[in-house]
């Protein structure tokens, strides 16, 4: 059985904030996500967290993913996802993601929104969800080229069934991890590549939405940034 693993780097850019005008459209910004196949589960209302340690910063930050609910949006069927990273003098952010579902775990993203804490949620302009401009993290598929063991480990008074394997993706990037379908939705118990470690802190399901209002326009959204720095500095 192919086994699929998703590892989230999530990387957050500076915002526009505190500038009389925005010099460019600028967003929170995330990385792409590895995704090694056949073990993310679409089951609405299961979260998973993890601490993710980047060696090259030597710093750690708090990461949560949850699979939330299926809908149609504008004629398309998928599933939304939320992704909540919490980083070192960095402001919490939530980005809720509406994708395709494939047999290869997240597809086509058709959607997004985000939050960061303090301010209002607002919806990615869509050329910033493909190509060149991409804003949001997509997903990468990674292979299992090796599975070396399986085992039962105990975590928080829960057993579960593990396999600790070796993938690699497309790049030739490798990561050894140990996964869990028993750990929806991205089964990972613990996941190691040259960049990032990845543990988890616990799990579970009844997932909710974190994202706090109704979202508005991304250029709406710059505008009250404006605002509400010139209403600070007075």
């Amino acid at each position: 059985m192919n086994h699929r693993l998703f590892i989230p780097v999530v990387l957050l850019a500076a915002l526009a904030l505190g500038l009389p005008l925005p010099a460019q459209d600028t967003i929170p910004r995330q990385a792409s996500m590895l995704v090694i196949k056949d073990t993310f589960s679409f089951v609405p209302g299961t979260w998973a967290e993890y601490t993710i340690f980047d060696k090259e910063k030597n710093e750690s930050y708090r990461m949560y993913i949850a699979a939330l609910k299926r809908e149609t949006v504008g004629g398309k069927s998928g599933i939304w996802l939320e992704i909540e990273a919490e980083m070192k003098d960095s402001p919490l952010i939530v980005t809720d993601i509406f994708a395709e579902e494939t047999k290869d775990g997240p597809g086509k993203i058709f959607k997004a929104v985000i939050q960061v804490k303090g301010m209002s949620p607002f919806t990615v302009p869509q050329k910033y969800l493909e190509g060149e401009d991409r804003q949001v993290g997509s997903f990468e598929t990674a292979q299992i080229v090796k599975r070396l063991e399986q085992k039962k480990i105990v975590h928080n008074g829960r057993t579960i069934d593990t396999l600790i394997v070796e993938a690699q993706d497309k790049e030739g990037r490798k990561t050894a991890a140990t996964i869990s379908l028993q750990i929806p939705p991205i089964a990972v118990f613990a996941a190691e590549t040259d960049d990032v470690r990845m543990t988890i802190n616990d799990w579970g399901a009844g997932a909710k939405t974190r994202i706090e209002g109704e979202p508005i326009g991304f250029t709406f959204w710059l505008l009250e940034q404006i605002a509400n720095g010139l209403t600070k500095k007075k």
